[in-house]
């Protein structure tokens, strides 16, 4: 009887162990996906935030997977028929949303024969989701996922196929990136269907989304781009080992259990580390989208006299509440002077720096060889303070112009003072050429 009651606790605790073992799997699952999820999100956002030419393919391919990761987490949660087919009815688009993607990407039309065979297989499992359990159904499900697989590779062939006979050297190098990712996420897509393969201790399918989003945010016109972003890639292995080492240090000590609680940490800390590398990503493109802002305003600034480009400052939001003052507006102002601090510097002048000299010169007047730098940076401080602005434009001296500007503060005062630079410049080249 004693050895019957240990016998059966021996078996309760191995399958409580057993239990705990796939509630963390099931926990690991869903918390990857949904961070997946959230990837493929912020890089549809920012898609339709561009509104680029040629995005509805992009935002097309990745809402399906926006949605697909995002549902598959509560279905793989809560179970349900229902959200089994919700997540299936997303997937069975994939083959026509991947097919329509890479032929945006090469910028030509792909065979007639792939786009048909693209089309048949999404229009036929998307059919027979409504109507069966495509999840619950191996047959169907085995061959859907070959019909993919045949697509996919379909695709992969096409873009090392046209390689080397009619795309250009930059296309050619988004197709060796584009086939490098689908091949490594290919394996990690395979782990989602634990159930049927059986021996996989978790599913990765979403880290292979996530890398999608990665690469093609990391793209660039180097000639190594394919070795680039596989060291980009490693780097971010390292960075995921990091944090799911410091995770289970915190949570589990160093003793027995540091690196079987590692390894559990790992699959969530590299979707973790690639979200937040396409976060960073995203927001480093998108402010330098704002500032191309300043390049498409001087495209179309008025470069025919000196006024006409002032007043096109109107246009720029930066400069849209400049100050041009002249002749009149300068009477009794010390501007030999003043030119003669400033006047040949390339940069503005700000109402700091304007304040300095004056304290420099209060300090040793010596150092004011005319006698009137003291007056002349105090009044031109002065005038920054009365009229709210906080950077002037030392333009011409004959005639007198000077341009007040309110360039922001703070984390972007470089950007707007390189930018009122490069004003400052243009005008005094207009002015230096109209007098000519």
């Amino acid at each position: 009887m004693g050895h019957a009651r240990a016998g059966a606790a021996l078996h309760g605790e191995a399958d409580a162990r057993w239990g705990l073992t796939l509630i963390d799997a099931l926990a690991s699952d869903v918390a990857v996906t949904w961070l997946g999820a959230a990837g493929c999100g912020l890089y549809l956002h920012f898609l339709w935030t561009r509104r680029d030419a040629g995005a509805g393919t992009g935002l097309f391919l990745f809402g399906i997977l926006t949605a697909l990761l995002a549902v598959r987490g509560f279905a793989w949660l809560f179970g349900g028929t229902w959200l089994a087919q919700l997540v299936f009815a997303a997937a069975t688009l994939l083959p026509m949303a991947m097919t329509l993607f890479a032929e945006q990407l090469l910028r030509r039309h792909h065979p007639l024969w792939l786009k048909g065979l693209a089309l048949g297989v999404s229009a036929l499992f998307f059919t027979l989701n409504l109507f069966t359990d495509l999840a619950g159904n191996t047959p169907l499900l085995l061959t859907f996922l070959a019909c993919l697989a045949v697509v996919t590779a379909s695709n992969g062939w096409l873009l090392l196929w046209l390689r080397d006979a009619d795309l250009s050297a930059n296309e050619a190098r988004l197709a060796r990136a584009v086939v490098v990712v689908v091949v490594l996420a290919l394996p990690l897509a395979a782990t989602d269907f634990r159930e049927e393969l059986g021996q996989v201790p978790v599913r990765l399918g979403a880290l292979g989304a996530l890398a999608f989003v990665y690469v093609f945010l990391h793209l660039s016109e180097s000639q190594r781009v394919v070795r680039g972003l596989l060291a980009r890639m490693a780097t971010a292995l390292v960075f995921a080992a990091v944090l799911a080492g410091v995770m289970a240090l915190a949570t589990h000590g160093a003793g027995p259990g540091f690196a079987e609680a590692g390894l559990r940490g790992m699959p969530v800390a590299m979707a973790w580390v690639l979200l937040t590398s396409i976060f960073v990503r995203i927001r480093a493109v998108s402010l330098a989208g704002e500032g191309s802002a300043f390049l498409r305003w001087l495209l179309h600034a008025r470069l025919d006299t000196p006024e006409g480009f002032l007043h096109s400052l109107r246009r720029l939001p930066q400069t849209a509440d400049h100050v041009v003052l002249g002749e009149a507006e300068l009477t009794g102002y010390a501007l030999d002077a003043l030119f003669e601090i400033a006047g040949r510097r390339r940069e503005p002048v700000s109402i700091g720096e304007a304040r300095a000299w004056a304290a420099i010169g209060a300090d040793d007047p010596a150092a004011n060889e005319t006698g009137h730098r003291i007056e002349a940076a105090e009044q031109l401080a002065d005038l920054l303070a009365r009229h709210e602005m906080t950077h002037a434009l030392l333009v011409t001296r004959q005639p007198a112009q000077v341009v007040l500007l309110n360039l922001p503060q703070g984390a972007n005062a470089a950007i707007g003072e390189l930018r009122a630079a490069v004003i400052l410049r243009l005008a005094r080249h207009l002015g230096q050429r109209e007098a000519a």
